[in-house]
């Protein structure tokens, strides 16, 4: 009876650790943005990943609401997805024809001018924030498709901590032009980091984040204790045996 709680707990408890496993993720903006992905050419005050609206069904796995900040007249900054093998960036101000907040799935550019839909000046920030679970954040890609400077000629400051050429690998997500920086801190619910550039020139987009859920506590627990019990039914069932034996062994002794 005991064999089979344990046993119960520890499929329990490896099931709990898997399907963790199984929130990890990587969210892929430029894919997202160009033609067909459902998110090309659209404005977002706060953009969650785990949303969905028209064509597009969401980002799957842990939520992040993204936002957008500049240095800037006007009190709001966008969050901007840019078709043709671009990404997000930051729109200071939409154009008349902007609908903010839709997902439009193709269509012509809507910032204004249309050349400042990226990550194309100091201190333009993107900032993401956990909502609804821990989330480590191992990996974010950035490219310069769409201007003439490679990515690695402006330096970023991601989470407090400044990266440049050197911590940029080459590693597309889809099509062409990424580079990716391996990254690895972790956001509790509620914690935000951001990415802005500080250094040389940026006329960048984000490609794409990976991240994954921080394994929860009480699931390695109750694998461990489920673990640990059966391998204590283990030993005094072992114990059980020797006596057994040692028993019959006398018994012999004293008939010869």
């Amino acid at each position: 009876m005991f064999t089979r709680l344990f046993t119960k707990a520890a499929v329990a408890g490896a099931m709990l650790l898997a399907a963790q496993a199984a929130s990890a993720a990587t969210y892929d903006f430029k894919a997202a943005a160009n033609s067909g992905g459902g998110v090309g050419e659209s404005i977002f005050s706060t953009f969650s990943t785990s949303a969905s609206g028209g064509v597009f069904g969401g980002f799957t796995g842990p939520n992040l609401d993204i936002t957008a900040s500049a240095v800037d007249d006007d009190p709001a900054q966008f969050v901007y997805f840019d078709n043709n093998n671009a990404g997000i960036g930051v729109c200071k101000d939409p154009n008349s024809s902007a609908s903010v907040g839709t997902y439009t799935n193709g269509g012509g550019n809507v910032c204004d001018p249309a050349s400042d839909d990226g990550i194309t000046a100091f201190l333009e920030t993107l900032t993401f924030t956990a909502t609804d679970t821990a989330v480590v954040i191992q990996s974010i890609w950035l490219n310069a498709n769409h201007d003439s400077p490679d990515v690695r000629d402006a330096s970023y400051m991601i989470n407090g901590v400044l990266y440049d050429l050197n911590d940029m690998v080459t590693h597309s997500l889809s099509q062409t032009g990424d580079v990716r920086i391996d990254l690895g801190f972790t956001l509790g619910v509620g914690e935000s980091f951001s990415l802005f550039a500080v250094s040389g020139s940026p006329d960048s987009y984000i490609s794409g984040i990976a991240l994954a859920a921080v394994p929860l506590p009480a699931a390695g627990l109750l694998l461990l204790g489920a673990l640990g019990g059966l391998g204590a039914i283990g030993r005094r069932r072992a114990r059980g045996v020797q006596k057994a034996r040692g028993a019959r062994g006398g018994q012999k002794t004293s008939r010869a």
